[in-house]
């Protein structure tokens, strides 16, 4: 599996020098000297992605990238990309950004949507995770659930979340009745303290705080746009390879600041699932 690692690296780095050019499954088996079967059962298993739709979001990522950070026009930029016309690509870029290349030039923030897949030994998230990166704006939050401090240890959290399922019946006027909430409230955290600590609700969105149960706790989040990427995955397991990639890959490389003012991430986490075990989670970061 090495040796097919290093090749997939050799097929990245080729696609990294050959975005504006024709690419194809042929052209880039041929580099590596392997099978079009082989390369394609290989880079998909590998990157998590068809290498079709690697190349696609690598080149529509670049777009905005020329977008926010160059002047040239839509048309230009349409042509690099491999579209024929400003109308395909157009189609192409919402389809993945929600949004018209002019809108995101407007804005004036660059959305990474795939990195460059790199195999360093590195944690990275897989690229067929993340279905959706986009920016929402919404009112406030009201939350119902229960809480704890991290600093007694990570297994607080899971208390919670068995409190919940236990009682979660017991919440009055609940809204988006398909999700529960994992909040990591910041507010307190030290980065004095030797054991800093963070506060974690495991709650529901509700209307109003009418009628709170016996041991639940209350939360309001303010009004704030938000990053979202969202995946399918399983509930039960850990995040921490999700919020790796947004902060230590994605948000570097992003035009995105972080809200001071809203000093919480979440996860949305749905209650519904597949015959694997799979839902829909999203993972929401406030933003300036």
């Amino acid at each position: 599996m090495e040796y097919n690692l290093l090749n997939i690296a050799r097929i990245v780095d080729y696609i990294e020098t050959h975005l504006e050019d024709k690419l194809d499954l042929e052209s880039i088996a041929n580099e590596v000297g392997y099978s079009k079967y082989h390369i394609h059962r290989m880079f998909t298993s590998i990157v998590g992605l068809p290498i079709h739709s690697y190349v696609q979001r690598r080149r529509l990522t670049e777009s905005a990238r020329l977008l926010i950070f160059t002047n040239q026009s839509i048309i230009h930029i349409a042509l690099l990309a491999g579209y024929e016309t400003q109308q395909s690509f157009s189609v192409a870029f919402k389809a993945l950004f929600n949004c018209t290349p002019q809108a995101l030039r407007k804005k004036k923030k660059f959305y990474p949507l795939q990195l460059k897949f790199t195999v360093d030994g590195k944690k990275h998230l897989r690229g067929d995770m993340v279905m959706e990166i986009k920016e929402v704006e919404i009112d406030r939050l009201l939350l119902v659930g229960y809480k704890a401090d991290t600093q007694k240890g990570f297994s607080v959290i899971g208390k919670c979340w068995r409190k919940l399922h236990s009682n979660k019946k017991k919440i009055r006027s609940r809204v988006d009745e398909n999700f529960l909430i994992g909040l990591n409230d910041y507010v307190n955290y030290s980065y004095e303290n030797e054991q800093p600590g963070f506060d974690y609700y495991a709650a529901a969105t509700v209307s109003n705080f009418s009628e709170i149960p016996k041991g639940m706790e209350t939360k309001e989040l303010l009004p704030s746009r938000y990053m979202v990427f969202s995946f399918r995955g399983r509930n039960q397991d850990s995040l921490q390879p999700i919020v790796d990639y947004i902060y230590k890959e994605w948000f570097p490389q992003s035009t995105c600041q972080l809200n001071e003012n809203a000093k919480y991430d979440f996860a949305k986490y749905g209650e519904i699932l597949d015959k694997d075990g799979n839902s829909n989670i999203e993972y929401w970061v406030p933003i300036l």
